[in-house]
């Protein structure tokens, strides 16, 4: 059983101007297993203080990119949002907390959003931060910048500064379902600085730590705001995160509190720790696995063979040898959250080796041989071995194509992964609406497949125009039941990523494209 996690929402200790009433505030316990906070000694029971001083060192196993200020890439979760503050961060409950800003609001048929900006904030460089910062921060996502992955789901949008400290969005489709999910995922940066990010050679924001050094590939080093909007905050003096690609590395620092926190543990090794009370598991969930089928090569130019591919997989052999039984196995992309989640449908590719032979014999399949793209981690390798022996039983005749993710992800943008490809992507719990522009193989056109289908087009398109959640309910339902018919990506789990963090490390806030250590410190 599993250890809880220690999450922390942010809107009580917004209103805290002490520094000792800041972090007492924040916990909120999410069960993951059989022993509580309390139980653990932490400091989410209510009974520890904050602790200053002190430097937390991190580990990620993918090199963290500057440049991709505006995506959730894995190597960014540990410094993007201690940097680069959002206007609002929505926490492990689904709610939205304010940051910079302090509320919003949604009117004209929820077309228009407008949002109140916090006062008497500036960036690391001195200069007050202002609307115009955030026009011109959407703007840039808008146009591409920073390998932003939602762009598309802001076409149309008409971002105006309508005071000093507010703004408000004009969107031709109502934005109830996208804008905060939007908004949680792009950093406010400064344009002043921009062509810095670039190169990681001058990353400002407004954050509680400010970006100190940085060695490509290797290293990055923060150090506290001293000038931080929030009084009393951050509690730590600085944030140094490392690149150790090998989970037995990873573990090995842990061990030795080398470092205090790394995400890229495999399963398998993060629960040699975590029965241990020294070590707690946070589980983010969220990413998307899938098996991307471009459908203009043979074999998975024929729907049947593609069909075939949904009824090979074992999905739950992958979830227990992976993904240690946490993910949730499904035919569909969506979270379980989703307004109007087709329950009945999620099931629809159920293990059936028997069928999915029969399918690939009656279309001339049987045989063919294809390369299968997927990154040169170990996790997405693991998952390899399982559908390569499914797919090898009915069949068909894969082999792997080991790919880098500077490598992977151009060639995934731009649908150049050859016949078949492994995917995995941290939206597994955005509205699918907005989860039809940021996953790649979901999108209407330009996908990763070459997937190009005017009723799956249109389908989408009502789905995002959705103007309430009845509507949402039915047309969810229509656009799950054609990307089951057509089977051009086939899901196959939702799985949480996982951090392991040393026992002593409190306040850490989990959102969904990052970790903000804006109240975390180092117990005694």
């Amino acid at each position: 059983m599993y250890p809880t996690t220690r999450r922390s929402t942010l809107d009580s200790a917004l209103s805290r101007r002490t520094l000792l009433g800041g972090l007492s505030a924040l916990g909120l316990a999410t069960v993951v297993g059989c022993r509580s906070a309390a139980d653990e000694g932490g400091a989410d029971s209510g009974s520890a203080t904050p602790v200053r001083g002190g430097t937390l060192v991190t580990t990620v196993n993918a090199a963290p990119i500057p440049a991709a200020y505006f995506t959730g890439r894995p190597g960014n979760i540990f410094w993007c949002r201690n940097v680069l503050e959002t206007l609002l961060l929505i926490d492990s409950d689904g709610k939205s907390q304010p940051l910079l800003a302090t509320e919003w609001s949604l009117s004209n048929g929820n077309k228009t959003f407008t949002a109140t900006l916090r006062e008497g904030v500036t960036f690391h460089s001195g200069r007050a931060f202002t609307a115009d910062d955030v026009v011109f921060s959407l703007e840039r996502c808008v146009a591409g910048d920073g390998l932003a992955s939602l762009s598309g789901a802001m076409k149309g949008w008409q971002v105006k500064a309508t005071g000093k400290h507010e703004v408000t969005i004009i969107s031709p489709r109502p934005l109830q379902e996208t804008v905060h999910s939007v908004l949680d995922a792009t950093p406010i940066i400064d344009q002043e600085s921009q062509k810095g990010l670039q190169d990681g050679s001058k990353v400002v924001g407004t954050g509680p730590f400010v970006w100190s050094g940085y060695q490509a590939g290797t290293k990055i080093t923060m150090k506290r705001n001293d000038s931080y909007w929030a009084d009393g905050l951050p509690y730590l003096d600085g944030i140094e995160i490392t690149v150790i690609a090998d989970s037995t590395a990873q573990l090995s620092a842990l061990r030795s509190n080398r470092v205090q926190i790394a995400n890229g543990l495999s399963v398998q090794d993060a629960q040699t720790v975590v029965n241990d009370k020294t070590f707690l598991l946070d589980l983010n969930k969220g990413l998307v696995y899938g098996l991307g089928l471009t459908v203009d090569e043979a074999p998975f130019d024929q729907a049947d063979v593609r069909r075939a591919v949904g009824y090979a997989i074992d999905r739950e052999r992958i979830n227990k040898q992976v993904m240690g039984g946490l993910a949730t196995t499904a035919s569909l992309p969506w979270g379980k959250d989703a307004t109007g989640y087709p329950t009945d449908l999620a099931g629809t590719y159920t293990y059936d080796p028997d069928r999915a032979r029969q399918l690939i014999k009656s279309a001339g399949a049987t045989g063919a041989q294809f390369k299968l793209a997927l990154h040169n981690l170990p996790v997405p390798r693991q998952i390899y071995e399982i559908i390569a022996r499914d797919l090898t039983d009915v069949g068909l005749k894969p082999s792997p194509l080991e790919l880098s993710i500077p490598d992977f992800e151009p060639r995934r943008a731009a649908g150049k992964l050859g016949p078949a490809f492994l995917t995995w992507t941290a939206v597994g719990d955005m509205p699918p609406a907005l989860m039809l522009d940021a996953l790649p193989e979901l999108r209407p056109a330009k996908n990763a497949e070459h997937y190009t289908d005017k009723e799956y087009q249109s389908l989408a398109q009502a789905l995002i125009d959705s103007p309430d959640e009845s509507a949402t309910a039915t047309r969810l339902r229509a656009l799950s039941q054609k990307l089951i018919d057509d089977a051009f990506f086939l899901p196959f789990a939702v799985a949480p990523s996982t951090s392991v963090s040393v026992g002593s490390l409190h306040g850490v806030v989990t959102g969904r494209y990052g970790r903000t250590m804006r109240a975390a410190y180092l117990a005694k």
